[in-house]
């Protein structure tokens, strides 16, 4: 079956087969250019021209699964894709090519691997991996996952409810080696750590040497502490897996050894490098470079998006409260730092990390330096174990963040856990995270692409502080949960209202088609052959 990747569309024709939007389309297929046309004037979604139903975004998992009889219809939709869709339209004949040459070594995070064939029983370990692999239509060959951080991504949902959960969190190494995997691949390196236990009973890691993996020591396991050759502050059992014939793969920006990080934080290249690997792991190249395009143009949507900015917003990324330690005995905030998932999004939603120059993924900081920080809108992380509700209650329940103004005026934006690591919605949630926090901070009219990026109901939180130190002033609040906007009081200040634009248009069409009829009308009067004459003539002649 073929298929489209990235803003290339696809529908159904009237046989149930499929139909590629490419660029030439535009001009030579006049149901392209209508659909397109409609685009501009239905929000959210594009309309079928047989059934009149709406239809949503299109998926590469969708595009390698869906019947011929499917009655679905797949295509990038909301306003602003379709007035980029002409510059940034990608298509392919096809979906799915494999054909690689094997034996095939590669190198996840400075330990390397040599595969005899492409994996088809997986184990995924955290969400973000999980929707990659979900992403690029490869949900068969996982045969169980672990650790969902929150909600899956809905596109994602149906392929992702096939698959064995194996655990909440992770699961133990029984587990996960009773389903024999030959791969497992995993977000963050915790997913590969050797279980260890300290003198109170705590324990944490996974594997010991009762399935046969441990120990997990010496070259390429052990990782010591900084200027330290003695003791051993971190042991992964990736080599050891490999031995087993277990291939691994672990996300670039939580390599074990951190100088094999991106030393200058995580970008757009980052997340295609890492879609590109497990394409090639899976051999499937083509499917990746679908899965690029299609995060490649989403970035671009939010880099457009980016342009109306007046200035970039200053942003701090709050992940938990009270969770690590800035010194013995004194309890900090977790926050985005300046290499990892999270300053990717706030860069390429046109933010100004408030915390860009601090080295790593998260930081440990006080109240204090996020005050001094001085941030305009704060970035609330929600996952199952951590909600960003329980977040904004400390906010607004410590004494020092009262008279902070992004308190007082509830300029929050929330965003899933899963999507502050590196996955296929990270440029849809950099949109996402664009078109929320403007809305937060004034009100503006806001777009929904259902990264899972949102804003709390003004309302409830109003409620929701009434009774804490901090609580909000509802008239310091400037959006609300079904804003409306009013019509512009300063045309030059704000963009051109789309209603406005839809009613040009139509207007336009009107004027244009009046003014052919108009000249078909005088040619015919000259030519001695009026149009309405047959009308007349069978007036004329009823009695």
């Amino acid at each position: 079956m073929g298929g489209c990747r990235g803003s290339a569309h696809r529908y159904l024709d009237d046989h149930g087969k499929h139909i590629f939007i490419t660029q030439e389309h535009l001009f030579k297929n006049s149901n392209t250019r209508i659909i397109l046309f409609c685009a501009f004037f239905v929000d959210t979604a594009f309309v079928d021209l047989h059934s009149k139903k709406r239809i949503r975004y299109c998926t590469i998992a969708e595009a390698r699964i869906l019947s011929n009889s499917s009655k679905r219809i797949n295509m990038h939709s909301t306003k602003v894709v379709a007035a980029l869709g002409s510059l940034i339209l990608f298509c392919a004949p096809s979906v799915h090519a494999s054909g690689g040459t094997w034996p095939k070594t590669y190198t996840s995070c400075g330990v390397n691997h040599t595969l005899s064939g492409s994996p088809s029983r997986v184990v995924t370990m955290n969400q973000g991996v999980t929707e990659f692999m979900l992403a690029m239509g490869l949900a068969d060959k996982i045969v169980g996952t672990a650790y969902l951080d929150d909600s899956i991504w809905p596109r994602y949902a149906a392929a992702y409810n096939e698959i064995p959960v194996l655990s909440s969190s992770y699961p133990d190494e029984n587990t996960i080696m009773e389903v024999n995997p030959d791969f497992i691949i995993g977000s963050y390196r915790s997913a590969f750590r050797e279980r260890t236990c300290d003198e109170e009973g705590k324990c944490r890691g996974i594997f010991t040497n009762a399935t046969g993996v441990g120990p997990c020591d010496g070259e390429g396991s052990d990782f010591f502490s900084l200027g330290s050759n003695e003791t051993v502050s971190y042991s992964t059992c990736r080599p050891q897996l490999h031995a087993l014939n277990i291939g691994t793969w672990l996300e670039p920006v939580s390599c074990e050894d951190s100088t094999l990080r991106p030393q200058e934080g995580a970008t757009e290249e980052t997340v295609y490098a890492a879609v590109r690997q497990i394409g090639r792991i899976f051999d499937e190249p083509q499917l990746a470079e679908y899965l690029v395009s299609e995060i490649r143009n989403d970035f671009a949507i939010a880099e457009h998006t980016v342009k109306g900015l007046k200035k970039p917003l200053k942003t701090v990324w709050l992940d938990c409260v009270d969770c690590c330690e800035i010194k013995s005995g004194e309890k900090g905030l977790f926050v985005g730092a300046g290499t990892g998932a999270p300053n990717l999004i706030m860069k390429e939603a046109g933010m100004t990390n408030a915390f860009a120059d601090t080295s790593g993924s998260w930081a440990c900081v006080s109240a204090d330096d996020i005050l001094a920080a001085k941030p305009e809108v704060m970035v609330v992380v929600d996952a199952s174990w951590d909600s960003a509700l329980s977040k904004v209650d400390y906010l607004h329940n410590h004494s020092k963040f009262c008279g902070a103004e992004f308190v007082q005026r509830a300029d929050y934006i929330t965003i899933p856990f899963s999507a502050s690591t590196l996955g296929p919605r990270n440029g849809v949630a950099a949109l996402d995270m664009v078109t929320a926090s403007l809305h937060v901070m004034t009100g503006s009219p806001k777009i929904d692409f259902k990264s899972g990026v949102k804003f709390f109901d003004p309302v409830e939180l109003v409620k929701q502080t009434a009774e804490l130190r901090c609580p909000i002033d509802a008239s310091k609040v400037k959006y609300s949960d079904s804003y409306v906007p009013d019509t512009p009081t300063n045309s030059k200040e704000k963009e051109f209202p789309v209603a406005a634009i839809a009613a040009i248009a139509i207007l336009g069409s009107i004027a244009i088609a009046s003014g052919v009829m108009f000249v078909i009308i005088y040619k015919r009067e000259k030519a001695g052959d009026p149009l309405f004459q047959p009308i007349l003539k069978e007036i004329e002649q009823e009695p």
